[in-house]
Formats: structure tokens, C-alpha cells, sequence
């Protein structure tokens, strides 16, 4: 399949009223993923029950921007979300330094990490957690055929109202092949996956 065609076929993540889209993960194949040569991520939001493919769109200061056909946004500082946008109920910004410097160091300890939101009147609201970083344990993952060896992260947040867990499958050279990141109370989790670097 050439890379224009897979890149049209991407299904929005706004959950808007429109016919079934076929499950990406039964019609994504090895063969189809070889021919693409644009970076492509997949995102699943099980809670909106649905999944998208991505295309970097843009940068700044290390955070890339990855966008939908229908211009679903998210931003990403080393794999960690920072930034929704277009999904309502949006994460209009996280502070992930901690969790960087954490995965980056396979250091333990606690540190914070402070997510913003939008409220109905459209005020900012801020979510403060503490978190610690659990040890790496290398795993194996399968992506469509292949087999990648990665070291398996498990982040663990709590705040006085919330007990959250991100779980990051890291590459040798930190690319995050995959990836399962609390996104908000409404949106839940979301989970990534490279599919071409």
C-alpha cells in the first residue's frame, strides 16, 4: 500500500457520529507498513472506543506534534504525552520533567508531575501528583510481525483524588515503541504504538 493511501485512511479520534471503522490493528499489515517511509504512530482511546494513525506535524524544544487526518493533535516530549488537543475534555498541558529524567536515568525515587485542564466555565484546573518510576524489565513485544526487545517502565501517580499507572515499552536508543498514558478523568487511557520511525 503506498504511503498516501494508508495516510488517507486515517480514522479520527473525536468519537463524532459516523459509520464503523474497521479495526486498524486487523487491517494494518506487515507488508503495507514497509512501503511507508512518513513516521507513523498508532493511538488507541479505548474509552471512545477509537484508534487513529498519526503523522508527526510539527516541533519545538524536543516536543513533537503528531496529527490525525481530521486534526486530533497530540504532543509528545520523548514518547510522554504533554498535550491533547481536539478530543474535548483535553490534557491542555503536562509537566512530565520528572518522568523523562526518570526513564532517562533508570533512577527511583519520587518526584512530581502536574497535568492542566479546562473545566465547564472555562477555567484552568490543575491535577498535582506525586510519582515514582519503577525498575526496568526487559520484555520482547511483537508490532505487526516484528519483534523488538524493550525495557518495560511502569509509572505509578497518585494524587488525592486519583491512583494512576503509565506503562512505557523503551527501545536501547529511547524511542517508545508502545505506550499506555492516563490522559484524564473523562478520556482515560491511551495507548501508542511506532509503527515506522
Amino acid at each position: 500500500m503506498r504511503t498516501g493511501i494508508l495516510l488517507a485512511a486515517l480514522l479520527g479520534l473525536t468519537g463524532c457520529a459516523q459509520p464503523p471503522a474497521p479495526n486498524l490493528r486487523a487491517t494494518i499489515t506487515r507488508a503495507q507498513l514497509d512501503t511507508v517511509t512518513t513516521p507513523l504512530m498508532l493511538v488507541e482511546i479505548p474509552a471512545r472506543t477509537a484508534q487513529a494513525t498519526l503523522i508527526p506535524w510539527g516541533g519545538n524544544a524536543g516536543v513533537v506534534t503528531w496529527r490525525t487526518g481530521d486534526n486530533v493533535s497530540l504532543a509528545f516530549d520523548a514518547g510522554v504525552i504533554t498535550a491533547t488537543r481536539g478530543l474535548g475534555d483535553d490534557l491542555m498541558s503536562a509537566d512530565v520533567t520528572g518522568t523523562i529524567r526518570a526513564m532517562a536515568t533508570w533512577a527511583g525515587g519520587q518526584y512530581p508531575r502536574h497535568h492542566s485542564y479546562l473545566d465547564g466555565e472555562n477555567q484552568t484546573v490543575f491535577w498535582s501528583f506525586i510519582c515514582h518510576m519503577g525498575a526496568a524489565q526487559p520484555e520482547q513485544i511483537s508490532s505487526f510481525g516484528l519483534m523488538r526487545d524493550v525495557s518495560r517502565r511502569v509509572e505509578t501517580c497518585s494524587s488525592l483524588e486519583e491512583t494512576i499507572e503509565n506503562t512505557y515499552w523503551v527501545g536501547s536508543d529511547g524511542t517508545m515503541w508502545r505506550s499506555r498514558q492516563w490522559l484524564g478523568d473523562t478520556l482515560g487511557y491511551m495507548a501508542t504504538e511506532r509503527l515506522v520511525l
